[in-house]
């Protein structure tokens, strides 16, 4: 799947009468110049993707504290019906978490392909074949990967579970 992808690229990626517009050396300037600038578009949607774990990390960190002192204060519960709102709505929350992590994922997917096809025309392929090589087989990227998708279901169920506690108390 993975090669018929990068077929699908390489037709959209390449004019078909490139080389016959430009000078050798002014083709690869210019060849080299749109890698850097889409490599950095790649590393910019990384920081994103890095900002945007650390701000739901927070607030959620944050929310159950208040949480976690509400529900030791047993007074401060008057009805649990009334939980039931800010739950949906920190389960919403969850989910567009998951949800903002997943369409992340899918694009440093894609900028990755992409990359990997601009780097077929460069003298080498220091981002995805050579840094892979270095890797060896071990990933270690993939707990990373793991722990970003998980996180958001794990606090929805923290949620979910102090919703039962609260429950339970009166």
């Amino acid at each position: 799947m993975t090669h018929d992808i990068a077929m699908d690229l390489s037709e959209e990626l390449w004019n078909q009468n490139d080389t016959e517009t430009f000078k050798n050396d002014e083709y690869h300037v210019l060849l080299m110049e749109q890698y850097k600038l889409y490599v950095e578009m790649a590393d910019r949607i990384s920081a994103r993707r890095n900002l945007a774990q650390t701000f739901f990390m927070t607030l959620h960190a944050i929310i159950l504290g208040v949480l976690g002192l509400s529900l030791s204060n047993q007074g401060a519960i008057s009805r649990v019906g009334f939980l039931l709102f800010p739950l949906l709505g920190l389960l919403v929350m969850c989910y567009g978490w998951w949800s903002l992590v997943q369409y992340f994922r899918r694009l440093a997917r894609a900028k990755g392909l992409v990359i990997a096809e601009l780097e077929k025309r460069l003298p080498s392929r220091p981002t995805i074949q050579a840094e892979q090589k270095a890797m060896g087989p071990m990933n270690p990227y993939g707990p990373l990967k793991r722990m970003e998708v998980i996180l958001p279901a794990v606090f929805a169920l923290l949620y979910i579970f102090s919703f039962i506690y609260a429950a339970t108390l009166h």
